[in-house]
């Protein structure tokens, strides 16, 4: 009979243990391979994820006819085939362009855009044909409304800049409107922005699909490029370097055309590095546990395995057989199922990282055979092969007299040794913590932990058994005499102890790091968003903004937003204009109630008259008692309409006298508001003059105005720079205004419409010398300092973080239009906060009203990316491996149980013959397994949350490099008491097994022994 034959047949003799011994060592390779190949598949989900948002790259010129945007977009193309026909990796990675001009004109008295875009009628719905022949384009439905315009109309466009340029006439061969305003074959160009702007009206493209149409105004700046999209799917981990260099190539080569790349691809691999780092970082340290583990495991299963072959080795031996002989006598079973495992519990780790990567990766992410994968199989085979020889060389050195007998040999001083080695490395490891919990070594401290709470929980429950022992022998109490013997004379039951401690520990540590960080990411996402869903949007200016929400969500669930940023001492500030009065139902401000919110918003729009809002005409009756000689005065108005810088009306020249002064309003169609009155110079010079002026009534298109002249404050004199003329201001039936001085500057009386200072709700330091002032002053919406008042503090606000400042939108609006104009302001930033109320199609009800998307985000989509992030990741393979731990535990429990499995039934059925019952016997049995589980499920449970404790303050939880610092955990239904109450069944169905197996110890046992 060969070795081969002797081993296949013990193996089939002892199935039941043979396939606990395969399905621990086929557990041992999967945790082995899990680290490397769920590492490499997070790592291309992060990247996968990170290059979806991306934009592609964008290839051209922007100017006039003589720069290369006035090139033929064939050429072009044929520039850029070239180029990435030498470039193969970055052209098999980028989509088809869509190529794409565009120019400023004006046409029917509005600013708009004429483009052209390639297959840009497959885009739109057409009421009429395609513009595909030269002199024709398509107007949007909305725009021929507006203006009366119908399909087969004329219509004449201005190219070039105004003042120069020339007229064109083109033939409207259509009316369209975009099947999908948000489409990405739109990129992000503003096509359908109709409304009012600073400068006037505004309304949508013009589209032509004829080059030469566009180009027909030399001194016209055109927009000439190619916009490629990126393939994101097919970017993997290898392609990144060449891909950089491929991108800086590109660049060169566009540049000796004349040529500019633009592409956001490089900042986007550069944020990805710093994910794709942490993911490497975090996984050699969650593989080290469990390897050290798994390696623990195999040393327990040879030993307990070759200690149970005892016997059968002392009759090797006693038979001749060599020593070498002998030992493969001894192993051969254990290590051709460990080696027959490797191959299994490889498929099985890629199975689980497909599964993986199928349900909570990027789409496309799948698992790779690397050479990784095969070194980690390999290294798990080896630690396998050294486990099991380590394991089995005391028992293999024993003479046959040792290997004879029955009673377990005492521990020795190596396992003192081992223990106290581990103890000096959990300690180093805690004061690591305590310096820096992202150190490595920091990092092993809650394994480390575990594992000295499993030896300390497996040394007490040796005392403990002994100490019930002897107990139970004094009081003759036979259930626990024969539960405590059997605990206190097997050393196998103590190692069971530290496994299962160590994999509770793990498990539990990795539950409460996940339960912990869900809860920081849905925080996270809520303070990043700011509301439900936030619309990131092109407007023309806040009060257009403010108008088009109003419209298109009549119910107050959407509130428009503009954002703007400030600096102070060197340190950037979020400025974050609201709409107060939909604040409540919109903003989700973690921390905050609804009642809170409405509080705070209350605060942040105090009472304030509301503005005079003026028509096509303003007219003043005004009276004069005397007049200087000279120099000749006026009086004006300043106006300002939605978005537009303030502007000076001339009413007339003053006279003696009450008259009656008039002024039209040009180019307030869309209404204007009335700044204040001012009197100065007809002519310039520097004459002194003094004049008293009583403004009796004001009144637009024909109508009264309630100026409130009779209110004291309602009126008040513009601070002149450099001292100016000195005026005085009087409340009454009619407003009293007396000027008197030199200065050649207009005296102005502004309309107070606003409060004197914004309140304002402020997260963070003040930005004044002191961080606790009350008032401070910083540019709002405009270059000029507003003065701010705290009438609240936060320690965050949504959407705006922990330095930033919110005010009511309106009267920052008013604040700024008194000096400036919002409407060519570039440091805005537009936004449409909306709560779950809001219409679904909001999107497209804002671009019918000229407001077009731009992006959107939503806290559940935030959470979900983020869940996807560097630091999720990790957590993720913390519960694969604390999955994987608690299996080997298991497996441990059931070896335990098949290990010596006959000597054991042999012992019991002796007892029942003694005249122990079957009952008796179950309970003893019963009160062994709840102590030898219930202990370590104890202390590993608490070795974990300990562990989660010390370390997860340190450690990023939501973004890659920002620890989580403080942190709640709230019980709920989440991955701990689910980890937990699977563990535990787990471990009762494991007792059940045994209970079964043990239930076949029936008095004719006794015939076959008790080896």
């Amino acid at each position: 009979m060969t070795a081969w034959t002797v081993m296949l047949r013990g193996i089939r003799y002892r199935a039941g243990r043979s396939f606990v011994v395969l399905l621990l060592a086929v557990t041992a390779t999967t945790a082995a391979v899990l680290a490397p190949a769920y590492s490499r598949a997070a790592q291309q989900s992060v990247l996968t994820d990170g290059l979806t948002g991306a934009t592609g790259l964008t290839v051209g010129a922007k100017g006039t006819q003589d720069s290369a945007a006035f090139l033929d977009l064939a050429e072009i193309r044929l520039v850029m085939n070239a180029a990435l026909d030498q470039d193969r990796l970055l052209g098999d990675r980028l989509g088809r362009p869509v190529a794409a001009i565009d120019t400023e004109v004006t046409y029917a008295g509005a600013g708009a855009r004429l483009a052209y875009r390639q297959d840009v009628c497959a885009q739109l719905r057409l009421e009429g044909d395609c513009p595909d022949e030269p002199g024709e384009v398509a107007v949007s439905r909305r725009t021929a409304d507006a203006h009366h315009l119908r399909a087969g109309d004329s219509i004449a466009v201005h190219l070039g800049p105004v003042g120069a340029g020339r007229d064109k006439t083109f033939k409207i061969s259509g009316l369209y409107s975009p099947k999908d305003a948000d489409a990405a074959y739109w990129g992000r160009t503003a096509y359908f922005s109709a409304g009012s702007d600073g400068e006037g009206e505004r309304a949508d493209s013009l589209f032509s699909l004829t080059e030469e149409d566009l180009r027909a105004e030399p001194g016209a700046t055109l927009s000439t490029r190619l916009e490629y999209p990126l393939r994101a799917e097919r970017v993997r981990l290898d392609d990144v370097p060449g891909l950089r260099d491929s991108l800086r190539a590109l660049a060169g080569r566009m540049r000796s055309h004349e040529l500019e790349v633009t592409t956001t691809l490089p900042a986007v691999l550069q944020a990805v590095d710093a994910q794709q780092g942490a993911i490497a970082r975090t996984a050699p340290v969650i593989a080290v546990p469990l390897l050290l583990l798994c390696w623990f495991v195999l040393f327990l299963l040879v030993a307990s395995l070759t200690e149970e072959r005892g016997p059968e080795i002392a009759l090797a031996k006693l038979r001749g057989y060599p020593a070498g002989r002998a030992a493969r006598f001894g192993l051969g079973e254990v290590l051709l199922l460990t080696a027959a495992a490797v191959p299994v519990g490889l498929a099985a780790g890629l199975g689980l990282v497909q599964a993986a990567a199928s349900a909570l990766l990027a789409p496309g992410v799948h698992a790779e055979l690397r050479w990784p994968v095969f070194a980690a199989a390999g290294i798990a085979l080896a630690a396998s092969v050294g486990a099991a020889l380590l394991a089995a060389r005391a028992t293999l050195a024993r003479p046959v007299l040792g290997l004879l007998r029955r009673v377990p040999e005492r521990r020795g001083w190596r396992a003192g040794l081992a223990e106290g080695i581990v103890v000096a490395l959990a300690a180093a490891s805690l004061v690591a913590a305590a310096g820096d919990r992202t150190s490595p070594l920091a990092l092993l401290a809650p394994p480390l932990l575990a594992l000295v709470l499993g030896i300390a929980a497996a040394r007490l429950l040796g005392l403990w058994s002994a100490a019930r022992l002897r107990l139970a022998r004094r009081r003759g109490r036979i259930v626990p005499l024969l539960s405590a013997a059997q605990l206190s004379r097997r050393p196998g039951g103590q190692r069971l102890v530290v496994v299962l401690t160590v994999a509770v520990a793990l498990l539990s540590f990795a539950a409460t790091a996940w339960d912990v960080a869900a809860r920081a990411r849905g925080d996270a996402a809520e303070d990043a968003v700011g509301a439900q869903r936030v619309y990131t949007v092109d407007a023309p200016h806040p009060d257009a903004l403010e108008a088009a929400v109003a419209e298109a969500d009549p119910g107050g669930h959407a509130m428009a937003v503009v954002r703007a940023s400030q600096r102070f001492d060197n340190a950037p500030i979020e400025l974050l204009g609201v709409q107060s009065d939909r604040l409540a139902d919109v903003a989700v401000w973690r921390g905050h109630t609804r009642e809170q919110v409405g509080g705070v918003a209350a605060r942040l729009h105090p009472s304030a008259p509301d503005p005079l809002r003026l028509g096509r005409e303003l007219g003043a009756e005004v009276s004069v008692d005397a007049l200087p000689a000279k120099p000749a005065l006026r009086l004006a108005a300043i106006v300002a309409g939605p978005g537009q810088p303030p502007r000076t009306v001339t009413l007339g020249p003053l006279a003696r006298g009450t008259h009656g002064y008039h002024a039209a309003l040009v180019g307030c169609t869309a209404g204007c508001r009335l700044i204040g009155l001012a009197v100065g110079r007809s002519a310039g010079g520097s004459d002194p003059f003094a004049v008293t002026v009583a403004v009796r009534t004001l009144s637009s298109d024909g109508e009264p105005l309630a100026p409130g002249f009779d209110l004291a404050g309602r009126w008040r004199a513009r601070p002149a720079a450099n001292g100016g003329n000195t005026v005085t201001v009087r409340a009454g039936a009619a407003l009293g205004i007396d000027v008197s001085g030199s200065d050649p500057a207009d005296a102005v009386v502004e309309h107070v419409d606003t409060p004197d200072t914004l309140p304002a709700v402020l997260a963070g330091g003040a930005p004044a010398d002191d961080a606790e002032a009350a008032a401070f002053s910083l540019p709002g919406f405009s270059d000029q300092p507003q003065p701010f008042t705290v009438a609240a503090r936060a320690d965050s606000l949504p959407r705006a973080g922990r330095r930033a400042v919110m005010f009511d939108l309106d009267y920052a609006t008013r604040l700024a239009e008194r000096t400036a104009s919002l409407a060519d302001n570039g440091s805005l930033r537009y936004e449409v906060w909306a709560a779950a109320g809001a219409p679904a199609d909001l999107a497209a009800r804002l671009g019918a009203r000229g407001v077009q998307v731009l992006g959107t985000e939503t806290i559940d989509g935030f959470t979900e990316r983020l869940a996807r992030g560097a630091p999720a990741l990790g957590l993720r393979l913390y519960l694969l491996a604390g999955g994987a731990a608690i299996l080997l535990a298991l497996g441990v429990v059931l070896l335990s149980a098949y290990v010596g499995v006959r000597a054991r039934l042999y012992e019991l059925a002796a007892l029942r013959v003694a005249g122990v019952r079957a009952g008796q016997l179950r309970r003893a049995l019963l009160r062994e397994y709840r102590a030898l589980l219930g202990l370590p499920l104890v202390a590993g449970l608490a070795a974990g949350v300990a562990g989660a404790l010390v370390m997860l303050p340190g450690v990023p939880l939501v973004t890659v490099g920002e620890p989580a610092g403080s942190f709640s955990y709230e019980p709920g239904f989440g991955a701990l008491p689910v980890a937990l109450g699977l563990t535990v069944l787990g471990l009762l169905v494991t007792v059940v097994l045994v209970l079964r197996l043990l239930g076949r110890a029936t008095p004719p046992r006794l015939r076959e022994g008790g080896q």
